[in-house]
């Protein structure tokens, strides 16, 4: 069986990241093979780039933006129509039901809410139907939530998804940086000021708070707010109400905060640069956000969804090489970093395909590095295959570390080490 782009393939599908024909299935002695054709894209057999290889009852295969899932039809897997059945329900997310696909992976929960694509966020790995999970959980409260990740993971993206799926969602959501204003002007524009209240004001102004009234506010960068305005914005989330500057009269809203840092705000405690209580308040339901590169098996999806974002025309196509070098690399600037190159090598590229030379340089010189570095390679990608066999023990089991160390064959204490040692903790911690 053929399968492409062109409608003369045995299975047709209408996908820009498509070559006109992508790849085959064929039958061979003892089960099925499938076969890549040299298409711009690539194809990927459970997120990992294939040639040929032989399939397997529940294997996915990614082709351009599509998933296609590979189910053996013969007695011995007679409970594959409930899998199908179980994978293709529709799903509720909060207050506005969707009729939304899960990730088509038969070890995964059926109720993985991956329509929060459509807010944004992109990713079917076991560290991203967690965040997806959480969110869904969160967006059904009222709670205060922190979200924790590094710069450029897409933690604004995961406060408008809380939003949007939330009851909240008819009314604003009002975001301030508290990183890129003098704590003079955070204070007006988060709570507004009084006509006359200094030099310059000449008319009474709302400020983000009253904004927001019946929404969401989302505070980034929460890790920068100034000392002095911290015990200001702790009232104003603890009792609901404020003053403006150089007002007496006090204000009552209903605002769900949603704060956002990628600094250790437990140090900046300890140290002294954030009140106890302040980080009390917000800390109640917390939602870290993985890096790209714990999550590589996410790249090409992200890279396609760029490529359709930012082509000319249509998504613009990405070759094989291309893609592997994208892959390799580590994106210490995270999914924001592989947006921009994205972009960057559709503007400056000279067709609608993205070669390896329309790439960053830093992007290439990671791609060449490896064919040098044999033990380097050797050991990032064992280190990469542990850190996803435990996310996925963990997410088969329902975030019981007890049970997914069984099913590892492994010490439970010896997990709790591996999770430390490999930078897991935050990524599971709220299962």
């Amino acid at each position: 069986m053929a399968i492409g782009r062109d409608r003369d393939n045995q299975l047709s599908i209408t996908d820009q990241l498509l070559s006109r024909r992508h790849c085959t299935v064929e039958a061979v002695s003892g089960g099925f093979v499938i076969r890549d054709l040299g298409s711009a894209n690539g194809t990927y057999v459970n997120g990992t780039a294939v040639r040929e290889r032989a399939l397997e009852h529940g294997d996915r295969i990614r082709v351009g933006n599509s998933v296609l899932l590979f189910v053996d039809a013969e007695p011995a897997n007679a409970s594959v129509a409930t899998e199908i059945d179980a994978l293709t329900q529709p799903i509720e997310i909060g207050a506005k039901p969707q009729a939304a696909r899960v990730p088509l992976d038969c070890s995964a929960p059926a109720a993985t809410p991956s329509s929060l694509q459509c807010k944004g966020l992109v990713g079917e790995t076991p560290a991203m139907r967690a965040v997806y999970e959480c969110i869904r959980k969160v967006a059904r409260a009222d709670c205060t939530v922190l979200i924790c990740g590094e710069t450029g993971t897409g933690k604004e993206l995961a406060a408008r998804a809380i939003h949007d799926t939330s009851s909240r969602s008819r009314g604003s959501f009002v975001a301030i940086n508290c990183a890129a204003l003098t704590e003079t002007l955070l204070e007006s524009e988060l709570f507004g000021h009084e006509k006359g209240a200094f030099t310059g004001a000449v008319a009474l102004k709302k400020g983000k708070l009253e904004l927001a009234d019946g929404g969401t506010l989302f505070l980034d960068e929460i890790g920068d707010l100034a000392p002095g305005l911290q015990a200001k914005v702790l009232r104003a989330i603890q009792h609901h109400e404020f003053e403006r500057v150089g007002g007496t009269r006090t204000i009552r809203v209903d605002v769900r905060v949603i704060a956002a840092t990628n600094v250790d705000l437990q140090a900046a405690v300890a140290a002294g640069r954030f009140r106890q209580d302040l980080w009390y308040r917000l800390n109640v339901v917390n939602v870290t956000m993985p890096t790209l590169r714990a999550r590589r098996e996410d790249i090409p999806s992200l890279a396609g969804h760029f490529a359709k974002k930012y082509g000319r025309t249509r998504a613009a196509e990405i070759s094989a090489a291309a893609m592997q070098a994208l892959t390799e690399y580590d994106w210490p600037g995270n999914v924001r970093e592989l947006e921009n190159a994205i972009e960057r090598a559709i503007v400056l590229g000279r067709s609608n395909r993205i070669e390896c030379d329309d790439l960053p340089q830093a992007v290439r010189d990671a791609a060449a590095a490896p064919l040098h570095q044999p033990a380097a390679l050797y050991h990032r990608n064992v280190v990469e295959t542990k850190r996803r066999m435990i996310l996925e023990a963990i997410d088969r089991t329902g975030g019981n570390h007890s049970a997914a160390a069984r099913l590892l064959g492994i010490n439970p204490t010896y997990l709790h080490r591996l999770l430390r040692n490999l930078h897991l903790r935050d990524a599971v911690g709220r299962q």
